[in-house]
């Protein structure tokens, strides 16, 4: 049930590179700033020039006008029209958010569809804007970078960079070139691994290199009008500019925050200092990223207060309904970002005079313990924004109630009254969103990815960091902790740092000392209930394996739908489609979507069917064909005539043999459990062969206490069985366990099965689905993609391991109709990994899939794994091992 730890430490990698990355560049600002201290630095930042100001924010304002050119450029490329103020508007909120909170595809995404879906836009064309954006994005940071790494003056001072800057310079620039090159040669959708994508045409994608080139000029223009004068040429500080960008997105913090800024500390060395680049730089994060994002924040709100006061607040209610996977990420950034303002306000002086008048008003104590309220405040909304990602109504309310405790701590501590303001602000959109924060679960028993953990050790890790350095001129001794007066501000670092910490801590401890991971525990007689209620709402009999009681179940909200799904490794196997009426089918598809990145887990759908599929790519899930279904149209299947006489023919052989045909209802079967025993047992032994489950129906007296059995008898015992599905609306009957005694007659459960056709047709019911035939309908091409060759050879060739075509021929002279089955995965290489589990999951262990035999393999509070179904027919069984269940 647990992720195993080579997976866990896979994933960690690119959070552990970034903190990296972050930690060394600390490192470097330390050192660089040894002599400077933070007074002087707040000082220096305060008296950048006027002139320089305007020009940075004018500076700022035109890059955001070219931004606007992507997203031009995208709808030129999805060849549609909106009005050019609407997506002005959206651009520069979206980008002014993905600056700020980071998480670019997400962010901006999100912001994205709130606009653009209640002006037309739907996801499919959205996906291709967001295609357009990256392709724009990196296509000029690429080039740029490219040329200042082999032409810039900045590498003469590097000259230990120089061997690697200028080979790398020139394979950026073919990278853009490739690019532009591309799109003239790949005029189709081009492929690559599960996505398929349409590249621009040629003249789009120049201007794709124009534009993107002038929008990182001039946002390293920004930096460049904030610097001293006539230290370096603004093509050497764009060459750093450039690099510190690259490496700031390598460690996929937001804004690259500390790895920018120490990246242009080591590369402009030689022409600045680092106490003069340091207050350039915090007024270029202050122009460019905070003012920016504060003006969007503003809008945004005030767009979601119009829009839901408008006339059509219907259909704002709907489109909440179809964007509500996005926003809770955006609200999550914006929690992070919070929390990180409140550690590092603890951690830096109040601004000069404020204390003295809070003095005045109020006791030092209430000071003291607000200053370290405000840093816990902070740390638990680095914590809590995982939970509100997952949409948890828990982290929602703790999120609400942190932000008003940060609003008051704010004013208490410092009277910091522009810090009050921003976490008001969110709070009010928080506010607003209540909607989409509705699941249930627990916050301590989902995980914390890898790029959560590394963010938060990081954000605390920063906020230290720049306490030591604001303090740096303190003399550290063990009297500080003990220091209450006003002019003590170093001690109250100190002691909210460990308050801060110290709730990390605890909460670390928690989830350590907390619950087990995952298990899937058997459904109560309440779910059942629950469950029977959604399986009336539709018309497949497969549902009804849920009363197997081996598998977990997902409900929607109002339990008007269900999902049943099992766990083996790392995969998470939802059963079929989602249970209950259509509408709920998306909504259960994102809960068991939720559910599985809560545990890290690999989300699989297995035995899923056609109509049901654009369900899945919605949320980016790939399928491969598992193989078709055969079921029998009742509505034309006849004993009569010359059709009729081959199952004539079938049904005298029996009578001849002396076997007689009965239906047991379900309350008499516990009188014949005994004998159906017996037969079980002896086919099991027959075919050396143990109980499976999951997928299939194994022997278990409460189990086929549950529906009508369908017998062969012969001189009063019962030689052959099998457990009779009768579909809602009598839409569709099927079987599930199927087993015969060594002695019954041949052909004993073709038998059964025309018996069992013609009492369906007579009871009014539509289709007999007689079970899936693996590997079949895959069409014989090679230009097929791998998994449908691989699945047409084994069709073809594998009779030695599984009769797979014998199984079809079987089945097609009922003349069937074939319906196909999928399963729905994640896609990339997991596929082999995914099979060998689900065959697994099934089988009762890996052991089991090649040896088929072994002790059950069962969670104590749940029933044995079931069987495996089988070819119909004593005269044809399954051979070799029970490798292939996984496609039955």
């Amino acid at each position: 049930m647990t992720t195993p730890l080579r997976y866990r430490l896979a994933a960690a990698v690119p959070a552990l590179i970034g903190l990296s990355l972050f930690v060394v560049s600390l490192a470097v600002l330390r050192r660089e700033l040894d002599a400077v201290s933070w007074l002087t630095l707040t000082a220096d930042a305060r008296r950048i020039p006027t002139p320089a100001l305007v020009a940075a924010v004018a500076l700022t304002c035109l890059n955001f006008a070219t931004l606007t050119l992507y997203e031009f450029i995208a709808f030129r490329f999805i060849k549609k029209t909106l009005p050019r103020w609407r997506v002005a508007g959206a651009s520069f909120v979206a980008y002014a958010i993905a600056n700020g909170v980071g998480l670019a595809a997400i962010t901006g995404a999100s912001v994205r569809y709130r606009f653009y879906r209640r002006w037309g836009v739907n996801a499919g064309e959205l996906s291709r804007i967001m295609f357009s954006y990256l392709s724009t994005f990196w296509i000029g940071l690429l080039a740029l970078a490219g040329f200042s790494f082999v032409f810039s003056p900045l590498l003469r001072a590097h000259p230990v960079a120089t061997a690697l800057a200028a080979p790398l310079g020139w394979l950026l620039l073919a990278a853009s070139a490739a690019y532009v090159g591309a799109t003239a040669v790949f005029r189709e959708p081009v492929q690559l691994g599960r996505f398929t994508f349409q590249l621009p045409s040629p003249g789009l994608a120049l201007a794709q290199l124009v534009v993107s080139s002038m929008e990182w000029t001039l946002a390293g223009g920004v930096l460049f009008v904030l610097l001293p004068a006539d230290r370096a040429s603004f093509l050497t500080v764009l060459g750093a500019f450039l690099a510190a960008q690259l490496l700031g997105l390598a460690s996929h913090l937001p804004g690259g925050v500390g790895v920018f800024e120490g990246s242009i500390v080591m590369l402009l060395a030689p022409f600045y200092g680092a106490a003069e680049l340091l207050p350039s730089l915090i007024v270029y994060r202050f122009v460019y990223y905070a003012l920016p994002l504060a003006v969007a924040l503003v809008a945004l709100i005030t767009f979601e207060i119009w829009t839901r006061r408008s006339s059509v607040a219907h259909v704002a209610h709907l489109v909440d309904q179809t964007s509500e996977t996005l926003l809770p990420r955006l609200f999550a950034g914006f929690a992070f970002l919070a929390g990180v303002v409140l550690l590092f306000s603890g951690a830096t002086p109040a601004a000069a005079g404020r204390l003295s008048l809070l003095n005045r008003i109020l006791p030092l104590g209430i000071i003291e313990t607000s200053h370290i309220v405000g840093s816990m405040a902070g740390a638990a909304l680095l914590l809590l924004s995982q939970g509100l990602s997952r949409r948890l109504d828990t982290a929602y309310y703790g999120t609400a109630s942190i932000l008003s405790i940060g609003i008051v701590t704010s004013l208490l501590k410092g009277g910091d009254y522009e810090e009050a303001m921003l976490l008001a602000a969110l709070l009010t959109a928080l506010v607003r969103g209540r909607w989409a924060f509705y699941r249930k679960a627990a916050f301590f028993e989902t995980r914390f990815s890898p790029a959560w953990i590394a963010a938060v050790v990081g954000a605390i890790g920063a906020s230290i960091w720049l306490g030591f350095f604001a303090y740096r001129h303190i003399e550290y001794s063990s009297d500080l902790w003990w220091q209450f007066e006003l002019s003590s501000e170093a001690p109250r670092f100190l002691r909210a740092s460990v308050g801060a910490a110290l709730l990390v801590l605890v909460v670390t401890l928690r989830r350590l000392t907390g619950p087990a991971p995952h298990k899937i525990h058997a459904p109560t007689k309440e779910e059942l209930h629950a469950a029977g209620a959604a399986i009336a709402m539709q018309h497949s009999t497969f549902p009804f394996l849920v009363y197997l009681g081996d598998k977990g179940l997902l409900f929607d909200g109002d339990r008007s739908g269900f999902l049943m799904y099992g766990v083996q490794g790392r995969t998470w196997v939802a059963l079929g489609d989602p249970v209950g009426p259509p509408e709920c089918i998306p909504r259960l598809i994102r809960i068991f979507l939720e559910r599985c990145d809560d545990f890290g887990g690999t989300p699989v759908f297995y035995k899923v069917q056609k109509e049901h599929l654009h369900h899945y790519a919605d949320f980016g899930l790939t399928f491969v064909k598992l193989g078709e279904e055969a079921r029998v149209d009742l509505t034309t299947f006849s004993l009569e005539g010359s059709d009729g006489a081959k199952f004539r023919q079938v049904v005298r052989r029996l009578q001849k043999d002396g076997a007689t045909f009965r239906l047991i209802p379900p309350a008499d079967v516990p009188e014949i459990l005994d004998q159906l025993r017996v037969v079980s047992d002896d086919w099991l032994k027959e075919r050396s062969a143990a109980e499976k489950g999951f997928s299939l129906g194994f022997f278990d007296a409460t189990y086929l206490a549950r529906f009508p059995v369908a017998v062969i008898e012969r001189a009063g015992e019962v030689v052959a069985f099998a457990n009779l599905w009768p579909g809602p609306g009598k839409e569709e009957m099927s079987i599930d366990l199927m087993r015969f005694h060594h002695s019954a007659p041949k052909n004993v459960m073709e038998a059964l099965f025309v018996h069992l056709m013609a009492w369906g047709k007579a009871n009014g019911y539509r289709w007999f689905a007689l079970g899936m035939a693996p590997m079949s309908g895959f069409e014989q091409s090679s230009v097929a993609p791998l998994w449908a060759r691989v699945g047409a050879f084994l069709y073809d060739h594998g009779d030695p391991v599984y009769s797979f075509r014998g199984l079809r021929l079987y089945k097609q002279k009922f003349d069937p109709r074939w319906e196909p089955y999928y399963l729905a995965h994640p896609g990339g290489l997991k596929l082999p990994r995914i099979l060998a589990d689900v065959s697994a999951l099934v089988a009762g262990g890996y052991l089991r899939i090649v040896f088929g035999q072994g002790t059950s393999r069962r969670p104590p509070s749940l029933p044995p794994p079931a069987d495996q179904r089988v070819a119909p027919d004593s005269s044809r069984t399954v051979k070799g091992p029970a490798a292939w269940s996984v496609v039955q």
